[in-house]
C-alpha cells in the first residue's frame, strides 16, 4: 500500500515536472494547487515516521532491558513506562510524570521506573517529591548503578539546598558505590570550587543509557 502510494505521487510528481515549465495561466495555477497538495501529503508522511520512528527507538530500549515475564511486568505497567520514557526524552517532564506516576503507582517495587519518576520531578524543581523517591531507591534497590545515580541526585538537591556537607555525602556515596559513574565526581569539583553558580550533572544522561527494571 505505502509503494502503490508512492508510485502514485511520483507519477504526479513527473507529470508536474513534465508539464509546469510550458504552462501558463489557468494550467500553472491549477499545477501549483497539485504541487501544494503533494507538499502537504508529503509533510504529512514525514511527521508520521518521525513518530512511528520515535516508538521503534522506544521499543529498542525496552529490548535492552533483562528479560521479564508477564506476571512480573504487566502490560498496563510496560505501556506507562514506554510512555513515560518517551516523554522524558523529549523532555517533557510533566507528562513524563504523569506516566510513571501511574506504573508507580500499580507496581512500586519496579525500581527503574521510580528513577525516572524522581528525575523527572528534579527536572520540574519538585525537590521534595523527587528526594523522597530517590531515598527510597538507595533504600531498596541492589543495583549499584541505580543507587549511584540516585545517590548522585540526592546530593544534587542538596547543593541546590546549600547543604554543602550533605552534598558532598552523597556524591562521595555515589562514588563509592559505583566508582565508574562520572557525575557525582564532577558534581564534588563544582561544590568545592564554591564559584557561587554550580554546574550540577543529575545524571538525567546516564539513566536514559541504562534503562533497567
Amino acid at each position: 500500500m505505502i509503494r502503490q502510494l508512492f508510485a502514485t505521487m511520483n507519477d504526479v510528481l513527473d507529470d508536474l515536472i513534465l508539464r509546469f515549465p510550458t504552462s501558463s495561466g489557468d494550467e500553472k495555477k491549477m499545477l501549483q494547487q497539485q504541487w501544494d497538495m503533494l507538499k502537504t501529503l508529503s509533510d504529512d508522511i514525514i511527521e508520521s515516521w518521525l513518530q512511528f520512528e520515535d516508538k521503534m527507538g522506544m521499543f529498542r530500549d525496552l529490548q535492552q532491558q533483562p528479560a521479564v515475564t508477564e506476571a512480573k511486568a504487566p502490560q498496563k505497567l510496560v505501556g506507562s513506562f514506554i510512555k513515560g520514557q518517551g516523554y522524558f526524552k523529549l523532555q517533557m517532564f510533566k507528562q513524563a510524570s504523569e506516566q510513571l506516576e501511574e506504573a508507580v503507582a500499580e507496581y512500586p517495587e519496579f525500581t527503574c521506573v521510580r528513577l525516572f519518576l524522581g528525575m523527572s520531578r528534579m527536572h520540574m524543581r519538585q525537590w521534595n517529591e523527587a528526594q523522597r523517591h530517590f531515598q527510597l531507591i538507595v533504600s531498596t534497590s541492589e543495583e549499584t548503578r541505580l543507587q549511584a545515580i540516585a545517590y548522585n541526585a540526592l546530593g544534587c538537591i542538596q547543593a541546590i539546598y546549600a547543604h554543602i556537607d550533605q552534598a558532598q555525602h552523597y556524591f562521595l556515596k555515589a562514588l563509592e558505590v559505583d566508582p565508574s559513574f562520572t557525575d557525582p565526581q564532577l558534581n564534588l569539583e563544582s561544590i568545592q570550587q564554591g564559584s557561587g553558580q554550580l554546574q550540577l550533572q543529575f545524571g538525567s544522561a546516564e539513566l536514559q543509557s541504562l534503562v533497567q527494571v
